[in-house]
């Protein structure tokens, strides 16, 4: 259970460096142009490779600990926490056909964990 937790920890600090990589992007690629000094500069940028790096590094420590073909699709989850992060800051929500698509995700991905006792 622990494992999974720890997974799930992952999936979500995942899901945060995808919404800062997101607002980075916004300084990275305005309407003029791409310039490497805004890239050096953007606080998004460098908040969203630390987010990264400490994620790269518990999932290789999730790996040391966990078979991969349970941590992976728990792992997936990210981008269910990612849309309702996205959806909290913009106050606008997704389509409900959206949410039904991701309810079927997660349904699957739990499943694929109901016999790992791990």
């Amino acid at each position: 259970m622990t494992n999974v937790v720890i997974t799930l920890l992952f999936a979500v600090i995942m899901a945060v460096g995808q919404i800062v990589l997101a607002l980075a992007s916004k300084d990275l690629f305005p309407a003029h142009g791409f310039s490497l000094r805004t890239a050096l500069h953007s606080y998004w940028l460098w908040l969203g490779i630390f987010i990264y790096a400490f994620a790269m590094i518990l999932w290789i420590y999730i790996l040391s600990r966990f078979d991969i073909r349970y941590a992976y699709p728990i792992s997936a989850t990210a981008i269910f926490f990612a849309a309702i992060f996205q959806s909290a800051i913009e106050k606008s929500f997704p389509s409900t056909s959206y949410w039904v698509g991701l309810m079927f995700v997660i349904a699957g991905l739990a499943i694929l964990s109901l016999n790992k006792s791990n």
